[in-house]
């Protein structure tokens, strides 16, 4: 290893490529690498939206007292894929644990908060730095409700977002159907945010980023990570199939795989495979241009270049187990209520891993016990909002900058 060796940055999706772009423009050679094509992976087929105002953790009493009722429920937002019980039932006890305890639902609230005002900044720098605008829409979103009750149950997420000072509006049906023509009679609620951004082509985002990083003079190389060659604490060498590649340091953000990853370097990663569906329709009668959810079912409808995507639900899953194509299925059911009469014909379909903790929370920054490895996985359905704000933590640690004590609970040694 020497100063002249890059800095090889594992993981080619959206927190892997924009990491290698944040690295780039701090002055460092880096190497992008992946056994994949940029962006193919779990980063192609994503809801498209900045979610800069999720700041509420899954793992959270609410949501394991709700678990009963959902997985019963063949129709609704979560299930479990049950050949993989066995595998997944470590990881549903660290859930719990992390539902329950009050400090850590805390830790979870105070670094997502930090987390999405850095996510903001940093979107917006990455937009203009990387020539991405055309590939973005600041249209606003929109939240429905199907009952008053659903619309109660959004107090306290209201409230986080007045205090990070959201810019949000609380509708009627009938001003939420202006906003989203085509919406069902029966939605009753709205939350209307006007500052919502989207992506119109998700793919296309990491690969123009991927494309700038080349032109820039960074490389991108193919290869499966077989290994890593050490010199103490630190890493001085990434292993792939047939050769191995000398490395200045190594960014972890594989995904899904950074579990595999972790454990050849001797720390844990307990991630699993929530198995999210997508389905792309003609835009057949589509008359709105923002994101509209609906958070009880769990998904998000998206106007795109493409046509109309439907993304969302979750499945739990042991890593490289066959699609559930009828949770694909759903996402139209679903759309047929909230917007009938709306999209045209299947255009694709599609399913991805997306990278999650037990408590929903990711792992950015430096690696336990190693003075040269820094993580950037783990961010579940917030890939794409938190991508750029931890590539931009990761540089500023790498340079010797502590990360804010809002983060503690975002240390990639928590789980040993």
């Amino acid at each position: 290893m020497s100063e002249q060796d890059p800095i090889i940055v594992i993981g080619a999706g959206i927190a892997g490529t924009a990491a290698a772009r944040a690295l780039q423009r701090a002055g460092h050679a880096v190497t992008l690498l992946d056994s994949a094509e940029p962006g193919k992976a779990t980063s192609f087929g994503n809801a498209g939206y900045l979610s800069f105002d999720s700041l509420m953790p899954l793992a959270r009493p609410s949501t394991l007292k709700s678990l009963p009722r959902m997985l019963t429920d063949r129709t609704g937002p979560l299930t479990v894929h049950p050949p993989s019980l066995p595998w997944l039932l470590p990881w549903m006890a660290r859930f719990a644990w992390a539902a329950l305890s009050k400090a850590e639902v805390q830790k979870g609230m105070v670094a997502l908060k930090a987390l999405m005002i850095e996510a903001d900044v940093a979107w917006k720098a990455e937009i203009q730095a990387s020539g991405l605008g055309e590939l973005f829409r600041t249209k606003g979103a929109l939240y429905v409700y199907e009952s008053e009750a659903a619309f109660q149950g959004t107090d306290e997420m209201r409230g986080l977002q007045t205090n990070k000072g959201t810019a949000f509006e609380v509708v009627d049906g009938n001003r939420a159907r202006e906003l989203a023509p085509g919406l069902s009679p029966h939605i009753v609620r709205g939350i209307h945010y006007p500052n919502g951004t989207h992506t119109i082509d998700p793919y296309r985002v990491v690969e123009t980023l991927a494309e700038r990083f080349t032109a820039d003079g960074g490389t991108i190389r193919r290869g499966r990570v077989r290994g890593f060659g050490r010199d103490g604490d630190r890493v001085t060498a990434v292993h792939i199939t047939d050769q191995s590649l000398p490395a200045k340091a190594v960014v972890i953000a594989a995904g899904r795989a950074s579990g595999e990853l972790t454990r050849l370097l001797g720390f844990n990663a307990p991630l699993v495979a929530e198995r999210g569906y997508h389905v792309m329709l003609a835009p057949d009668n589509l008359r709105f241009d923002l994101p509209v959810s609906p958070p009880e079912r769990g998904l998000f409808f998206t106007p795109m270049q493409d046509g109309l995507r439907l993304a969302g639900t979750v499945e739990l899953a042991a890593p490289h187990q066959p699609p559930s194509w009828q949770r694909a299925d759903l996402l139209i059911k679903h759309l047929k209520d909230i917007f009938p009469g709306v999209g045209g014909a299947e255009r694709s379909r599609w399913i991805g891993e997306r990278p999650t903790l037990p408590d929903f929370r990711p792992a950015i920054g430096r690696a336990p016990r190693l003075a040269n490895v820094y993580c950037s996985y783990g961010h579940q359905h917030l890939g794409l909002t938190l991508a750029t704000a931890s590539a931009r933590l990761i540089v500023r640690q790498m340079e010797g900058e502590a990360l804010a004590d809002a983060l503690v609970g975002v240390d990639p040694g928590r789980f040993g």
